[in-house]
């Protein structure tokens, strides 16, 4: 189980790996709501593409299979308990912001990957289940790096009408939605 503080913890611990991304890069955002939408704990266009975090700290050794991520606590393995969440709401909500983004930007965006960052034991540091990237907190920035660069800059849908001064183009796209 995750607590309320654990979640604001792992939350916070994704804005710092995020935080030394290359500015000039990458932009990125932090706890977006958006109409119609699940709260989205980070939202990140690069090189790359375009990804939507969900931040976990669960308590046990994570593993991860085909039913998705299974936390086995350290002290009663007995009591291992598979966290099907990210399966089901993870994608619909990448989904959502692409439509989102799209509508604001008058471009097409493709829909984010859906990254799940675990700050727990995971001895796989990566994994890839139902279309979900599950990725060890420390090495989120690394996993990104490696990521093959699109032929077309996932940076480039943001139109310069939907800037504010000061805002990178994901982040006034993102505050056009939910203005």
């Amino acid at each position: 189980m995750e607590t309320w503080a654990a979640a604001t913890d792992a939350r916070r611990r994704t804005s710092r790996a995020l935080a030394v991304l290359d500015r000039d890069a990458w932009d990125v955002t932090h706890d977006v709501r958006l109409p119609g939408i699940a709260r989205v704990d980070h939202l990140a266009v690069g090189p790359s593409g375009v990804y939507v975090f969900a931040s976990k700290a669960w308590q046990g050794l994570v593993t991860v299979d085909h039913k998705g991520a299974t936390i086995t606590p350290e002290r009663d393995p007995g009591s291992a308990w598979t966290a099907r969440g990210p399966h089901r709401a993870l994608p619909p909500t990448a989904s959502a912001v692409a439509r989102a983004l799209a509508t604001a930007s008058g471009r097409p965006v493709t829909a984010p990957r859906a990254v799940v960052v675990v700050w727990a034991p995971f001895p796989e540091r990566v994994a890839v289940c139902a279309g979900i990237s599950y990725v060890a907190g420390e090495h989120l920035v690394e996993w990104l790096a490696d990521q093959p660069v699109r032929s077309q800059p996932a940076r480039e849908w943001s139109p310069p009408q939907l800037h504010r001064p000061a805002d990178p183009p994901l982040v006034a796209s993102v505050r056009a939605v939910t203005s």
